[in-house]
């Protein structure tokens, strides 16, 4: 029998309730086994000044994902001492587990810098995405990009293809613009920030100093 299992990447810096609900909402649409929270310990992409280090952000994640028997925390990028590139992070996925479907998770302004990505066209075409849109405006632009690589597209998330594709996926909630980068941003001023973290990432941050001035 084969496992349906979403991969959501970040460097979780700070993990926060909006990629706990993010996981939970994908599981259930796509009818997933599980969905694998990929902590990126060395991002190509990503130079924030303030990353916390990759052990901190791990055990952050570790904590908060503890409850939740389908959301999994997943250190293979963490094992490996080179940029965590998606593409070779899915490609060692598939080689584990042969029998298994993944499908990559991105927010839909990730999604636009596809063409950075190492070897997208590949990855595009042996993958299926779910892209979840944070401005509707995204909508038309991914689609005329994937378009231009002839990337099937699909919108309606109910008829699902078994071959790869991108999936344009969307729901309505406030959690849903939750950043990590607007958590550190209201650290720094000093503001709450208790809706929008887990109580223990708090008690971490505090416990380690993060993200303060």
């Amino acid at each position: 029998m084969k496992n349906r299992i979403g991969l959501l990447g970040g460097t979780f810096n700070p993990v926060h309730k909006g990629h706990i609900e993010l996981g939970a909402k994908i599981l259930d649409a796509f009818k997933l086994n599980k969905v694998l929270y990929i902590l990126s310990a060395n991002p190509p992409h990503k130079k924030e000044p303030d990353i916390a280090p990759a052990e901190i952000r791990w055990k952050m994640l570790c904590k908060v994902l503890d409850p939740f028997h389908d959301l999994v925390p997943c250190d293979i990028e963490l094992k490996r001492n080179k940029f965590s590139w998606t593409f070779d992070t899915i490609k060692i996925l598939k080689q584990d587990h042969p029998k298994d479907i993944f499908f990559f998770i991105s927010g839909s302004e990730g999604f636009l810098k596809i063409k950075t990505w190492k070897n997208y066209k590949s990855l595009l075409k042996s993958t299926s995405f779910i892209v979840v849109l944070r401005e509707e405006k995204h909508r038309s632009i991914i689609q005329n990009l994937l378009d231009k690589d002839n990337i099937p597209v699909c919108l309606d998330v109910s008829n699902q293809i078994d071959s790869p594709c991108v999936y344009i996926y969307s729901y309505d909630s406030d959690e849903l613009f939750i950043s990590s980068s607007l958590i550190r941003k209201k650290v720094k001023s000093y503001e709450s920030i208790d809706d929008l973290v887990q109580k223990e990432v708090k008690k971490m941050m505090e416990e380690y100093n993060l993200y303060e001035n």
